[in-house]
């Protein structure tokens, strides 16, 4: 009872933890982050499709997440591929989201048309992604105008469904599947089972028939030897799936490289230069823990037949020693009674002792300490959980995910393939009421997990989809689209079983024993107990099934990743016309704002990149007076990912409020740019307001 309690209160404190951090982000309360996932170009210097006076001395490519050391980048002049790279390219040592890739004596390169070919590898996840970007300078040389094409489908290669990608998806399905059920299994013996086993254990048999609670423990040993096989098969497969996932990943990024076959080189770089690879080690090491911590609870106890070899030698020994026909025959019945005896209880003899033996208290918490730890270790490597301003929140949510969905789904298919089919054999007369009892420990556990796995399914579907358009007019969404129907349905069936079929399978184990053995009325009854339990085992089945489709939705979706986002930059004063004009002429308009009773107004010069920018801040007033005794505080950082929060304080004194960031600082990407400011005057509650500038070049 106290560990229930305890469970209760840890499933609880998850639940409570779901609706704060769903409140916190919420969109209806700020602007929810971005998911990041893959790496893929959302800007570059040249623009995708511009053109310039001069060739550049670098061509600098930005990512949407951080990308590893072996990114590469090509840069080909021409129709006829002349490389004018150095051949090499490297992440920025200031931004780990963007690679640079530096030319050939710039200064003599011809006018015309540069093709830049790119291969990245996404540190967080480990996914490849290439693509292609041009840039003229002068003129084009293929005929084709200098208009901006920066796009998701333009300067990137998007994934596609061919036979690789067939082969990533399955095997990715193919680990959560062994996860899921591994987590369902863990669950289910040490946390349901393992307490009514205790319960059952502080009873006497009479006590326990009249209370409905049936099963005993030499019943929970058995099932959990019955499982035991399952138990080895998730784990292996989970190794298997691993490496093989490693392996692909390995090859795909060889591929890029245009090579072929299985390059232990670009292993060795998935594994040492990548957070995902660090991260795979740490889950393969736990993973392998968890088997070798599997074979040692529950290998063979041999002392048992170590103490019976001795005593039967002993006994031989002393017969023969005493000779005789008497002690013969004496000692031959003896031999036979016993080894009668074995053949009738040896099974539930050595289940019981094995059992009482290999599973302490400790053992339970160590497994459930293991599923967690490789659990965070998938949450942390996961595409959706790669956020831009919430990545700590999204890791707490993915993991809460991947727990519920092993109570549920992995549950469901414990109950539906394993439980259901053993009652039967190992509890003939009481089936019935073993199953009533194990689903009243189940289903508040069941009913917990779905409502956290529908909060952070919630918050992770959110931070992944701009609009609600995505979920048609992208893959990604329509995976998931198709996701929230599965678990729709999986919604109706849980409560067909839980609230419908247990009670009714409740109500009529109550009512049998009020019949005669020996009445038609009692085989009736006995006859739509067990109509419910096929009923029941059919439900938990389907529901199953309708896990695994889930979980292959979510494997699409992490083949597919979550829509690019891109910058919200005007590039029509970026292209060939603007391109040409003075470095310095580029200017942001004023812009202003009301905040409390101030008129706050905002200019950046010269609002762009590799340039000293300087912000100008007034304010005005209720009555139109200039002030001058406010402090500003200036919070600088780019709309759709981190690239270090750069701050300034200004004091009063003059009408204009200006301060300076260098190019390293603030402003080193196009793109949009939040700055906050928040004006503190004497005796005056601070206020707050946000301005965005965009950066063109």
């Amino acid at each position: 009872m106290r560990k229930g309690r305890f469970l209760s209160l840890l499933l609880m404190s998850g639940l409570i933890l779901s609706l704060l951090l769903t409140i916190s982000w919420s969109p209806v309360l700020s602007r929810p982050p971005v998911a990041l996932a893959h790496a893929f170009v959302i800007g570059s210097d040249p623009v995708d499709g511009s053109t310039i006076n001069t060739p550049p001395a670098v061509v600098r490519i930005f990512f949407n997440t951080p990308i590893s050391s072996a990114s590469i980048a090509h840069v080909y002049f021409g129709i006829d591929n002349q490389v004018v790279d150095k051949g090499y390219s490297s992440v920025a040592s200031d931004n780990p989201r963007e690679l640079d890739t530096p030319l050939v004596a710039p200064a003599r390169l011809p006018q015309g048309s540069y093709t830049v070919r790119w291969t990245a590898l996404a540190s967080d996840d480990g996914h490849t992604t290439q693509g292609v970007i041009g840039f003229n300078v002068g003129h084009s040389s293929t005929g084709l105008p200098g208009q901006v094409i920066l796009g998701p489908s333009t300067s990137n290669i998007l994934p596609e469904l061919n036979l690789q990608g067939f082969l990533v998806i399955a095997w990715e399905w193919l680990v959560m599947v062994a996860l899921t059920l591994w987590i369902g299994i863990l669950i289910m013996e040490r946390i349901i089972l393992e307490g009514g086993k205790r319960e059952g254990e502080q009873r006497d048999w009479s006590e326990r028939e009249r209370d409905g609670a049936s099963p005993t423990p030499t019943f929970f040993a058995r099932v959990r030897k019955h499982a035991l096989p399952l138990q080895w098969l998730c784990l292996t497969a989970l190794v298997a799936g691993e490496i093989i996932n490693l392996v692909l990943r390995a090859t795909l990024l060889t591929q890029a490289y245009n090579k072929s076959g299985i390059d232990p080189v670009t292993i060795r770089q998935l594994i040492i230069d990548t957070t995902y690879g660090h991260l795979w080690l740490v889950r393969m090491a736990l993973i392998v823990l968890a088997l070798g911590f599997l074979w040692w609870t529950t290998r063979p106890a041999g002392r048992s037949i170590g103490i019976v070899s001795t005593g039967s030698a002993r006994t031989r020994a002393q017969a023969g020693r005493a000779g005789g026909r008497k002690r013969s025959i004496q000692f031959s019945r003896l031999r036979q009674q016993v080894a009668q005896m074995q053949e009738n209880s040896g099974e539930d003899q050595e289940v019981k002792e094995e059992d009482t033996r290999q599973n302490p208290y400790w053992h339970t918490f160590a497994w459930l300490i293991l599923a967690g730890l490789i659990m965070l270790t998938f949450a942390l490597s996961e595409d959706i959980t790669q956020l831009a301003q919430a990545h700590i929140s999204a890791v707490i949510f993915d993991w809460l995910f991947l727990a519920a969905q092993g109570i549920w789904f992995g549950g469901a298919a414990y109950l539906g393939f394993v439980l259901l089919p053993l009652l039967p054999i190992i509890e003939p007369d009481h089936h019935a009421r073993s199953l009533v009892t194990i689903l009243g420990r189940y289903t508040p556990l069941a009913l917990g997990a779905i409502a956290v796995l529908l909060i952070s399914g919630f918050f992770l579907a959110e931070t992944s989809l701009n609009n609600v358009q995505q979920l048609i007019s992208d893959p990604f969404g329509r995976t998931l689209l198709v996701k929230i129907a599965l678990i729709a349905l999986m919604l109706l069936l849980s409560g067909y079983a839980l609230f419908f079929l247990r009670q009714q399978l409740h109500r009529q184990v109550i009512l049998l024993p009020v019949v005669d053995a020996e009445m038609p009325a009692r085989r009736t009854r006995q006859s739509a107990i067990e109509e419910s339990e096929r009923r029941f085992k059919r439900t938990m089945r389907s529901l199953s099934y309708l896990g695994a489709g889930v979980l292959l939705c979510g494997a699409l979706m992490s083949f597919f990743a979550p829509p690019i986002v891109f910058p919200a930059i005007n590039y029509t004063s970026s292209g060939s016309s603007a391109s040409s004009t003075s470095s310095t002429s580029n200017t942001q308009a004023i812009q202003t704002k009301q905040v409390g009773n101030l008129t706050v107004s905002l200019q950046v010069l010269p609002a762009r990149v590799d340039y000293a920018n300087t912000v100008l801040v007034t304010m005005n007033d209720s009555n139109g007076n200039p002030v001058t005794d406010a402090q500003v505080q200036i919070t600088i950082n780019m709309e759709i990912m981190d690239m270090g929060i750069a701050h300034a304080t200004i004091q009063g004194g003059k009408p204009a409020y200006v301060a300076t960031f260098s190019k390293d600082e603030a402003f080193s990407m196009l793109g949009l740019w939040d700055i906050v400011l928040k004006i503190q005057r004497p005796n005056q509650a601070p206020v707050q307001v946000t301005f965005q500038v965009t950066l063109t070049g």
